[in-house]
């Protein structure tokens, strides 16, 4: 049975799920696929540094963040999750960022003509994220 019931549902995970999806798209669009990502976009490290500053757009995306945390919180606290692992949380994490995810965005790459290169570059960095997000919050219930 569903439990609506958002009483269960740990709210510093959440937040600190959000975190830990900000600080993987820190590392994944840095040092990890941030040169690959760049050229999908056609930008150079100049246009990055002469255009808008990033802040609102890294406002935006913490929202997102703590949407999806939630997502993941509310999940992992229904009846059938109770029991997860660390190693569970991580496989359902994973899944929910490839299945519904990439089910849900998959889409707009193929009508906005974009290559499949940059789908899997911003789909590595949600489920590498969402993988995190959901180990810990298996462990720290």
């Amino acid at each position: 049975m569903i439990d609506l019931n958002l009483d269960t549902i740990n709210w510093l995970t959440v937040l600190v799920g959000a975190v830990i999806y900000m600080f993987v798209g820190g590392v994944w669009y840095g040092p990890i696929a941030g040169k690959a990502w760049m050229s999908e976009m056609g930008l150079t490290e100049e246009d990055l540094k002469e255009g808008p500053s990033p802040a609102a757009a890294m406002g935006k995306s913490f929202i997102a963040a703590i949407v999806m945390s939630f997502g993941l919180a509310w999940l992992m606290s229904q009846s059938s999750f109770a029991e997860l692992t660390i190693a569970g949380g991580a496989v359902l994490g994973a899944i929910v960022s490839l299945v519904l995810v990439g089910g849900a965005t998959f889409p707009n790459y193929a009508f906005e003509d974009k290559s499949i290169k940059h789908f899997l570059i911003h789909m590595g960095n949600v489920t590498v994220a969402m993988a995190l997000i959901g180990a810990m919050m298996a462990v720290w219930r």
